[in-house]
């Protein structure tokens, strides 16, 4: 009989591994649990479209990574590549916003992006998620960043760095796109890799978190995204770095650092 091998990138977990999933779930049942938050399970399967709404269609991930098939009746259907979508999701479908002011939420499970495979990066990977709903207020930032901490302490992991930066909001980073846009096409096209001169046109603020050592160089150069926050977002950060000093949270500023997601907004 011919043997069945398993999928590329996709991993039998037998103990010790097992077992330590095991223990890191049960840490954050225990941390998150302390900061008020329940736990959610979602499917890992969803409607197409409610990946490419809020991820965002020019999206690395809706573009390149998700594994997206119909099902008998031709609907397009995703395994889920991130986590947030869902949660939202569920939370609006539940009703979940109306009735309650502030929902806490934390979920756990098997994530799914058609990457290629490399050592510490599979396609079926296993991310822990945390959302904060209905609450804007930098103290909300602060708690959840300090919950992380914690989680990551309780886990033995006591070495971690934490870098940070503010991405703006609706209203102040349409303008940074412009100078950073600018700023992109002011070069030559051929210093830049390829999916570089594809998200200069797509998705600019993705360039500056290239790992190509010629694009890190320009994007080094590059406006920086916190001299162009409006007051509100400078406010909403400025009062999140004072609360991790006053809770004794190290940090340091990585201007570089962005996210690929257009949900993403403000402290990441």
């Amino acid at each position: 009989m011919r043997t069945i091998s398993s999928i590329k990138g996709f991993a039998d977990l037998f103990p010790p591994e097992s077992s330590r999933f095991t223990a890191i779930e049960a840490a954050a049942h225990r941390v998150f649990g302390r900061y008020g938050y329940m736990e959610l399970r979602t499917p890992v399967l969803e409607h197409t479209e409610l990946f490419c709404r809020s991820i965002g269609e020019e999206t690395d991930v809706v573009q390149k990574e998700m594994y997206t098939f119909p099902d008998r009746k031709q609907r397009l259907l995703t395994l889920r590549p991130e986590a947030t979508a869902g949660v939202m999701r569920a939370y609006i479908a539940s009703g979940l916003h109306s009735k309650e002011s502030v929902s806490k939420l934390f979920s756990f499970g098997p994530m799914f992006r058609y990457e290629r495979p490399q050592k510490g990066r599979m396609r079926q990977f296993h991310q822990i998620n945390c959302e904060c709903l209905g609450a804007y207020a930098p103290q909300t930032d602060a708690e959840v960043i300090s919950m992380l901490t914690a989680f990551l302490r309780e886990i033995g992991i006591a070495d971690a760095a934490l870098q940070l930066n503010s991405l703006g909001c609706s209203a102040c980073r349409p303008a940074y796109r412009m100078v950073l846009t600018e700023y992109l096409h002011s070069l030559e096209a051929s210093v830049f890799c390829e999916d570089c001169r594809r998200r200069m046109e797509t998705n600019p603020l993705r360039v500056l978190d290239c790992k190509v050592a010629a694009c890190r160089a320009h994007a080094d150069a590059a406006p920086r995204i916190m001299e162009h926050n409006c007051p509100d977002c400078r406010e909403h950060f400025d009062c999140t770095l004072g609360l991790l000093k006053a809770l004794q949270v190290p940090f340091a500023l990585n201007h570089r650092l962005v996210r690929g997601l257009d949900y993403y907004m403000r402290t990441t």
